[in-house]
């Protein structure tokens, strides 16, 4: 059955949910900035920190700090909050970085922290899809935004890139990516961009590029990210060699991480739980001595498990899928594999499963197929 949940690698993620102005597109619960309330905010996530500890935390292997605008956090504030956890050696710890805030001080004072990755929003490189998505910086200014935390020693650090924009066409995208390629990072995460019917972009749900045109700039996005040396291993994700996201990899391995701050999801021996969406709430359960509202306190949910495994270039193993749920993968499911491996949209062996290159793109629906 299911090994040992203390030997498995355990995470932590950290919401910050302020920003100095919040992007039309982005639907994460975020906040426009209020400095008292941001530093209520940081003494109630200190406060939630106290609860875990003083009820045992394993050594961890990554901190992800990410938001709305983590970056807002002081290098000393980032160094209280990790002060006191015990990380295993070599932990990752991630700092999503808003370009603007990027100046030589702020870099040699972000280098004076535990944070050893960094997770640039660039989102594009063409000023026209910078203003459309509210982005306030330039595309012109990310080289020597990269330097500048270059000389102050960072070498690991990822860029967001947004495709698929109304009226985009795959030619454009492909540029904005290259012109992102001719500067060196270790890592790069490619996202479809999606708009909500209640969200301030809405208006513009009709003007997305069809499904064909989107496949399209997905597949050459991909082969330009291949021929420059970036390995993918998740739908979304590329990397140079070893520079894989250690903490992202949590995830979609099923393996535990804890969250704290408002409206932060974690997993954490075989229980789901998520905090508070709202800062009152969320300060009123700390208070409370309430380490997040479980959501689900059964084991490992197989189906998340399937679709984040399949998400993953290797794909899925056998052996662990049996030691995790007590039985084999393939009990049940023999005729939805034999038809997508006949649609070319699934490959396997007798270690495993793994979807077909050909079906990155539309990998939600092939992993339904599948459950």
């Amino acid at each position: 059955m299911e090994p040992d949940l203390q030997t498995r690698p355990l995470g932590l993620y950290i919401h910050i949910p302020w920003c100095l102005g919040r992007c039309p597109y982005c639907n994460f619960y975020a906040l426009d900035y209020s400095r008292s309330a941001f530093a209520d905010y940081y003494d109630t996530l200190l406060q939630e920190k106290q609860l875990w500890m003083d009820g045992g935390i394993q050594a961890l292997s990554s901190v992800y700090f990410g938001g709305g605008t983590p970056s807002l956090l002081s290098a000393e504030q980032i160094k209280l909050i990790l002060q006191d956890l015990e990380l295993l050696p070599g932990a990752e710890i991630t700092m999503e970085l808003n370009p603007i805030q990027i100046n030589e001080k702020y870099a040699q004072a972000l280098a004076s922290t535990p944070v050893n990755r960094l997770s640039l929003g660039v989102q594009s490189m063409r000023d026209e899809d910078l203003r459309y998505l509210g982005r306030r910086h330039k595309a012109g200014e990310i080289s020597q935004k990269l330097q500048i935390l270059r000389e102050a020693g960072f070498t690991n650090i990822s860029a967001d890139f947004i495709y698929g924009l109304p009226g985009s066409h795959s030619a454009e995208t492909v540029a904005s990516l290259g012109k992102l390629l001719e500067m060196t990072w270790e890592h790069i995460s490619c996202y479809l961009l999606e708009l909500t019917e209640d969200g301030p972009l809405a208006k513009d749900i009709c003007r997305l590029p069809d499904d064909e045109e989107l496949c399209r700039q997905y597949e050459q996005i991909c082969r330009l990210l291949k021929s420059k040396a970036y390995h993918q291993y998740e739908i979304s994700n590329f990397a140079k060699h070893g520079r894989e996201s250690r903490h992202n990899l949590l995830y979609w391995e099923g393996n535990d991480y804890l969250a704290w701050g408002a409206a932060a999801a974690g997993y954490f021996r075989g229980r789901r739980y998520q905090n508070a969406a709202d800062i009152a709430r969320y300060r009123a359960a700390v208070l409370a001595g309430t380490k997040g509202g479980i959501i689900d306190e059964d084991a490992q949910d197989e189906q998340d498990y399937i679709m984040m495994r399949l998400r993953l270039v290797k794909g899925l193993d056998f052996e662990e899928y049996k030691a995790r749920f007590g039985r084999d993968f393939s009990q049940g499911r023999q005729a939805r594999i034999r038809k997508l491996k006949q649609m070319a949209f699934i490959t396997g062996d007798a270690a495993g499963l793994r979807l077909d290159p050909r079906a990155y793109f539309i990998s939600n629906a092939v992993i339904a197929e599948l459950l």
